[in-house]
């Protein structure tokens, strides 16, 4: 983890993603812009969690842990994601971890020094719910496509948001996971696109050949989305 070098750039950042604007008091004290490289922990499930997190660029993938100590993926999250909240209002409450799943960068806001203000401050507050209710209909919203579409619509739809230069980078038991399929359905759905040359396995992971049939697979699931406001 690396924080940002100058005054300037946390300004630049802050103004770009409107961050202060959440706040009706002075935030500015307790704020840092940080970077984590992929692979890198940003919340591990033994900290005392002292900070919230706003993601701004990047995927971090989420854990949760079983009771017999298996770690499975809960889900991966892009911008703007919100993290740390649940901790803010309960001080002993155990987080879950968080990795970066590609570089990510955060604003974060160490709590310490004002962790009664911000528990006062209906803006923050109102900030913190909103957040909470586009996070919960994503998640609604993902759970719903799995079990109404086909995998093969669900893996476009993957590739699209973890693709990094058209190539997904991800291993795939956490894909497997994150479709909730078995892991030798998902081989075989890749065979398949590879067979039709959509995708092609390169040494790193997967490449994505046809855009727009990925695409047009993904977006099977949004028409129900658009049918909705008319």
């Amino acid at each position: 983890m690396k924080s940002a070098k100058s005054p300037e750039a946390t300004d630049r950042i802050l103004k770009e993603n409107g961050f202060l604007l959440h706040f009706s008091f002075d935030i500015r004290p307790y704020l840092r812009v940080t970077e984590y490289e992929k692979g890198e922990y940003i919340i591990r499930n033994t900290d005392q969690l002292t900070r919230i997190l706003y993601l701004v660029r990047g995927t971090a993938k989420l854990y949760g842990f079983h009771k017999n100590g298996r770690q499975s993926l809960i889900n991966f999250f892009t911008p703007p994601s919100f993290f740390g909240v649940p901790e803010l209002f309960e001080e002993n409450k155990r987080p879950f971890p968080i990795v970066a799943q590609t570089k990510c960068r955060f604003i974060e806001v160490d709590t310490r020094g004002c962790r009664a203000a911000l528990l006062q401050d209906a803006q923050f507050l109102r900030f913190c719910c909103s957040m909470a209710l586009k996070q919960n209909v994503a998640q609604n919203h993902r759970y719903m496509c799995l079990t109404a579409y086909p995998s093969r619509n669900n893996l476009a739809a993957c590739l699209l948001l973890l693709q990094n230069d058209g190539v997904l980078s991800v291993k795939y038991t956490e894909i497997a996971e994150y479709l909730t399929i078995s892991y030798r359905h998902l081989m075989q759905l890749i065979s398949e696109l590879c067979e039709e040359r959509i995708l092609e396995r390169v040494p790193k992971g997967l490449r994505i050949l046809d855009w727009e049939q990925v695409r047009a697979l993904a977006d099977e699931m949004r028409e129900d989305d658009h049918g909705a406001g008319n």
